[in-house]
């Protein structure tokens, strides 16, 4: 395992600094005069793409413009290593523009992340794949496809961007279970100097990245193939997975960590929460989010609802909302429940006829017993080791918060309180 910390992996600030900084702020001008005349090219491809979506000829304009107004330019290295007939292409992932790079020069598609315009899937090289429904779903999609069309797959097993100086997020085993034979495809990005803009950073989100490949004057994609990776006898989705990513990592000069997309996005929520910027949820709370919200509370009822319908229009999972909030990721006030609230009130009621010392102690107790409701973490441990041990013992606490909830619903014998 590396030593790299996951916030090694990220560009937190996109902008250049020192000489480079000033070139950017005179060059700015320009690059906001050129990225309007882009704007308005881009336009003008959907358009005809819209009226004449069939023609090959048209397929090819609306993409070479694309290519145009987004300023990407393609080099290529070692081609004479690159398998033609070969169905899975697996690169690592540096920028929103990867996949367009690799189908200009491959011809390839990729699962579609994104819900975007059907103009803008063609033009772009992506297709709707299912991946937002789950790994069976994708995998049998693509299968598919393999028994109907030739068309190559490009994948981005990491699963979300690096700023590729450092090191390869750990790749995910999907890509590896559709074919036995793999073509690696190592992928480097470079701006010039007075536009070196970095192609993405934390925080940010598609739309920003976009502008700015808009903004400077042109962005230059090296694909570097590698030699064909043949599953060995015996060897797993995971060894294949793991031995790819070592081969690219050192074509690239990186090393292959271990933190996983899912380290990302928790690392850039708390990046978010420490810079107070606001995460903007993406949905309203439909009645599906209602749905889930009410899922999250049964199980931890202290947590406030706003809180879970937050974090749940980000995640769209009740299962990843609850491990967000068990490992301290989403910070909130713990309320008190309303079965606890009459409790206490019952308390202060009964003290008023017994002594003040019995009186502090019930008021003690029951002070006690609210406070241990919160098993929120109070700080982000920054090793997985830590986060998991951390974990496993809030759970704890968890399970006995709902053991004690239990034995005074059904009027049990008490018999304590571990907290």
């Amino acid at each position: 395992m590396s030593n790299v910390e996951v916030n090694e992996l990220f560009d937190e600030n996109r902008y250049p600094s020192g000489w480079k900084a000033l070139f950017l702020v005179l060059y700015a001008p320009f690059g906001f005069a050129l990225a309007g005349v882009r704007f308005l090219v881009a336009l003008q491809a959907l358009l005809v793409d819209a009226l004449f979506p069939q023609l090959p000829a048209v397929k090819r304009f609306v993409l070479c413009s694309f290519c145009t107004v987004l300023g990407i330019v393609v080099k290529q290295e070692n081609t004479a290593l690159r398998d033609e007939n070969l169905k899975v292409l697996v690169a690592n992932h540096v920028s929103p523009c990867d996949h367009i790079a690799v189908h200009l020069s491959c011809g390839t598609i990729t699962p579609s992340v994104w819900e975007l315009p059907a103009p803008f899937c063609r033009a772009l090289g992506i297709k709707e794949f299912g991946l937002r429904q789950g790994r069976d779903v994708l995998v049998a999609n693509i299968r598919s496809h393999f028994e109907k069309s030739s068309t190559p797959l490009l994948c981005h097993p990491e699963g979300s961007t690096t700023n590729g100086k450092v090191g390869l997020l750990k790749f995910s085993s999907w890509s590896f279970c559709l074919s036995d034979a793999i073509q690696p495809v190592a992928i480097q990005v470079w701006r010039p100097p007075f536009a070196d803009v970095a192609a993405s950073a934390l925080g940010t989100g598609l739309w920003a990245d976009i502008f700015w490949f808009l903004f400077v004057p042109c962005t230059q994609f090296t694909l570097r193939y590698l030699p064909v990776v043949t599953r060995e006898s015996g060897e797993s989705d995971v060894q294949l997975g793991e031995r790819v990513a070592k081969l690219l990592a050192e074509d690239l000069g990186v090393v292959a960590s271990q933190h996983t997309a899912s380290d990302k996005a928790e690392y850039e929520k708390r990046y978010l929460l420490e810079q107070n910027q606001p995460i903007i949820v993406r949905t309203s709370p439909t009645s599906e989010l209602q749905r889930m919200a009410h899922q999250v509370g049964e199980v931890l009822p202290y947590v406030p609802r706003d809180v879970i319908i937050r974090d749940l229009g980000r995640t769209r999972s009740v299962d990843i909302t609850i491990s967000n909030i068990l490992e301290g990721v989403v910070t909130y006030i713990p309320q008190v429940e309303s079965s606890s609230s009459g409790r206490v009130n019952a308390v202060a009621q009964q003290s008023k006829s017994i002594p003040s010392a019995s009186a502090s102690t019930h008021t003690l107790a029951n002070t006690v017993q609210v406070s241990c409701l919160d098993t929120s973490a109070p700080s982000f441990a920054r090793s997985a080791q830590e986060r998991m041990t951390s974990f496993n013992e809030r759970k704890a606490r968890l399970i006995e918060n709902a053991r004690h909830r239990y034995i005074e619903k059904h009027g049990l014998k008490n018999v304590g309180l571990n907290c």
